[in-house]
């Protein structure tokens, strides 16, 4: 849970593809609005009321209660001395907590997907039919979903805060830190129409 696969390896970047070159025509499937930032996850998943993104970032702050139950029912499954009422109870949150997740990873991918097919939509009669073909077959596939990486960044946090008083070092902290810098990355890919989340 602490890797996420890299955004960017040299192996699977397309030919021509790099990030240092400004000349490279943004593909038409790149999303009208740009994906809210590492940052506007981390303010929201901190109780900030999003300006932008809301259809992203509104299911991403729902989704740190979810990990938070998620993390609850886990630590009273795992008591000895909880009782068999409790333990069903806690059972049932689990179960609650991991449906609740993954419809929530679905909005956001779906709000993820919607934008891109509305620059899709948009950008088809600026492109030639010939070049939406060629720089299809240059996309790279990433293989984790937004929603998937926010759940991930919600999880994160959400360990940190209940574990904030525990240490002055916590793991949580620089892990959360690397996701938000290779989401970043994704991002700024995503929009540039040089990688696309599955199932688009």
């Amino acid at each position: 849970m602490t890797a996420m696969p890299d955004s960017a390896a040299p192996d699977d970047q397309p030919p021509g593809a790099s990030d240092d070159d400004p000349n490279l025509p943004t593909p038409e499937w790149a999303p009208v609005e740009p994906l809210p930032s590492s940052e506007m996850f981390l303010r929201t998943f901190a109780g900030s009321q999003p300006v932008a993104a809301t259809d992203i970032l509104d299911p991403a702050f729902d989704l740190v209660d979810c990990r938070r139950q998620h993390r609850v029912a886990l630590e009273t499954l795992s008591r000895p001395s909880a009782t068999a009422e409790r333990m069903k109870a806690a059972a049932a949150e689990l179960i609650s907590a991991r449906t609740d997740t993954e419809m929530l990873i679905m909005v956001i991918d779906e709000a993820v997907a919607d934008r891109l097919l509305q620059q899709r939509k948009r950008g088809k009669s600026d492109v030639p039919p010939t070049s939406s073909v060629d720089s299809v077959l240059e996309v790279v596939v990433h293989t984790e979903s937004v929603g998937e990486i926010a759940a991930r960044m919600a999880d994160l946090w959400e360990r940190l805060v209940d574990r904030a008083s525990e240490l002055d070092e916590l793991p949580e902290a620089h892990q959360l830190c690397e996701l938000s810098a290779a989401y970043d990355h994704l991002a700024a890919e995503i929009e540039s129409g040089r990688r696309i989340p599955p199932g688009m």
